[in-house]
C-alpha cells in the first residue's frame, strides 16, 4: 500500500528535506529520530527516564539514605521538550512536569524540538532551581516550509532529593550571545613536509580512521583511545601551526623530552567522500629522534596566555 514503511519523520515533515532540515537544526542530528519517538507518545517522555536509570536500588549515601540529585537540569530539559512538543491532540506528558499546565492549542507537526541542552542552572534559595535550557527547534513557516531556530527558555524547578516539579510554564529568554573571535597562540607555521607535520598527520590518520599503528605515534603511557567505530576513512592536514619557534632543521633533531604545542586544521573524509573540517590542539614530545603525540590538549592555547 502507498505510504507503507514510510519514514516517520517524513510523515511529520512531508514538505521538507528531512536530512537538510535536521542538519541545519542541530550539530547532533542523529538524535532526531529518538526525540521524535518521544514526541510520538507521552508515555515515552516519562518512561524513558526510568529506562535509562541503572537497574537495582538507587544510589545511596554511606548511611544508606538515598543520595540527593545535584540539580534538576536533566529534568528541566525534558520539561522544555514536552512543552515544545505539546499539541492540541497530545500533551506530550507536560503535566508530569507541571501538573497545572494549560492545554496547548498548537496544531501537530508545527513545532518540533530536535535537541536541548542546559545553558545555566542556579539555586537562588534552597529547594528551588532556575534553569535556562536552549533548544533547537523546527518551526513551520507561513510559506509551508520549516525553519531551524534556536530558543532559550527559563524554567523554575522546585523540590528536594530526587523529586522535582515545575513552578510555572517555561519563559522564553534571550540566548547567550557570541563573543568576538579569539586569537590563538600558535604563530609559527610548521613545515608541511617536516617531521612534526608528518607525526601529526600520521596520528590523526590512525586516530580517526582506525588504520595504521596508533601505538607507534604516541608517547609511552599516553592514554589516547581512538573513537569507535572510526568516524572517518581518510584525513588530510590542511594547516599546522606551532607555539614554539624552530630554527631551520632544528625540529628534525630534537633532544629527548622536548615538547611542542601544535594546532592542526584538517579535513576528515567519510565513507561517501564527504569532508568535515576538524581542529586538534596537541602536545608532542621528542623521543629517540622522532615526535610523538603525548596528549590531545583540553583546548587550544590562546594568544598572550
Amino acid at each position: 500500500m502507498p505510504g507503507t514503511g514510510r519514514n516517520p519523520l517524513a510523515r511529520l515533515l512531508p514538505d521538507a528535506d528531512v536530512e537538510t532540515a535536521v542538519r541545519g537544526a542541530t550539530r547532533r542530528g542523529s538524535r532526531l529520530l529518538a526525540w521524535l519517538a518521544v514526541l510520538a507518545s507521552p508515555l515515552l517522555t516519562v518512561g524513558g527516564l526510568a529506562v535509562f536509570q541503572p537497574a537495582g536500588a538507587p544510589p545511596t549515601r554511606d548511611g544508606g539514605a538515598p543520595a540527593p540529585s545535584a540539580m534538576p537540569a536533566g529534568w528541566a530539559e525534558m520539561y522544555v521538550r514536552a512543552w515544545l512538543s505539546a499539541t492540541r491532540d497530545d500533551s506530550a506528558g507536560l503535566e508530569v512536569f507541571y501538573p497545572a499546565a494549560t492545554k496547548s492549542q498548537r496544531a501537530p507537526g508545527t513545532q518540533v524540538p530536535v535537541d536541548t541542552a542546559t545553558v545555566s542552572a542556579v539555586s537562588p534559595v534552597g529547594g528551588q532551581w532556575s534553569v535556562v535550557v536552549v533548544a533547537d527547534v523546527l518551526q513551520l513557516q507561513p510559506d509551508g516550509k520549516r525553519r531551524a531556530t534556536t530558543m532559550c527558555a527559563q524554567v523554575t524547578m522546585v523540590g528536594a532529593e530526587d523529586a522535582y516539579v515545575a513552578a510555572a510554564l517555561p519563559s522564553p529568554v534571550a540566548c547567550p550571545g557570541t563573543g568576538p573571535a579569539v586569537a590563538l597562540g600558535y604563530n609559527e607555521v610548521a613545515d608541511p613536509g617536516g617531521p612534526i607535520s608528518q607525526s601529526v598527520a600520521g596520528f590523526l590518520g590512525a586516530y580517526l580512521t582506525g588504520q595504521g599503528q596508533l601505538d607507534r605515534l604516541i608517547s609511552p603511557g599516553a592514554r589516547l583511545a581512538p573513537p569507535h567505530p572510526a568516524p572517518f576513512t581518510d584525513v588530510r592536514v590542511v594547516e599546522l601551526r606551532t607555539r614554539e619557534r624552530f630554527e631551520p632543521g632544528q625540529a628534525a633533531r630534537p633532544p629527548d623530552g622536548t615538547a611542542v604545542s601544535v594546532f592542526a586544521h584538517a579535513l576528515a573524509f567519510d565513507v561517501i567522500a564527504q569532508s568535515t573540517p576538524v581542529d586538534y590542539a596537541l602536545t608532542l614530545l621528542a623521543r629517540a629522534g622522532r615526535w610523538e603525540v603525548k596528549e590531545i590538549d583540553p583546548g587550544p592555547q590562546l594568544a598572550g596566555r
